[in-house]
Order: C-alpha cells, then structure tokens, then sequence
C-alpha cells in the first residue's frame, strides 16, 4: 500500500570532546596562536554546521588548525567520548569508529556534539 506517512525519528546525540598538541612558530604569542585554534575548532564544530550522521574527518580538522598563523606543527589531534552526568548517557566507542581517518557515527541516527565548547575542547602549545 502507497501513503505518504513519514515516521520521524529521534536521533541520538554522541558527545566528545578535543584534545589537540601544537607546536608554535617562533616569533609568535602561544597564547594567542592556542586561542585562536580553539576558536577554530568551536566554529568547526557548532552544532549549526553539522548533519546528522556526518563523520567527523579529522584531516579536515588538522589542516584547519594549520591554516591558522603561527602553527608550526599538529603533534597530536584526539577525539573522546562525554558521556554521563550533563553529558549524553550513550557511550560511545570513538576508536572502533574510526576508519582511515574518519570517525563513523553509528547506523542508528546520530550526530556529534560538543555540549561544552569552552571546556571539552582543549589545546596545548608543546615546546619542540
């Protein structure tokens, strides 16, 4: 039978955060150059610019972080799952997700959220 129902569906929501390690060019403020990277990343991440079940491609996410002045280098780039307390109550296996440098969302509708952007996304300027 042909009807033009439409179920809609709740989609769960996966929170992470960002844990990343830069290295500065000399000649410029680490503090600036960190801060300016964060910025980048709660911009990246703004739940406005994301869909649901869009992977996150962490080489998307590393050359954002090169195209800011003063970054010499990304040593490290990791993604966590939040979950519990004011966090999402669904874990959620970030390494089992991850292929080729993509991290899947599950087949169930989700999408990626950091709940927290001033905390759940941290830098650190490591002194080469």
């Amino acid at each position: 039978m042909v009807t033009d129902a439409i179920n809609i569906k709740d989609a769960y929501y996966i929170n992470i955060g960002v844990n990343f390690d830069i290295t500065v060019l000399s000649g410029y403020s680490n503090k600036d150059v960190l801060t300016n990277c964060i910025n980048v990343l709660k911009d990246h991440f703004n739940i406005d610019n994301w869909q649901i079940n869009q992977p996150i491609i962490l080489s998307d996410i590393t050359s954002k972080l090169f195209q800011i002045k003063g970054v010499q280098s990304v040593i490290k780039l990791e993604i966590i799952n939040k979950q519990g307390n004011n966090y999402s109550p669904y874990g959620y296996d970030i390494a089992g997700a991850t292929r080729n440098g993509n991290i899947y969302p599950s087949l169930d509708p989700a999408i990626f959220e950091i709940r927290f952007p001033d905390t759940d996304i941290q830098g650190r300027v490591v002194v080469s």
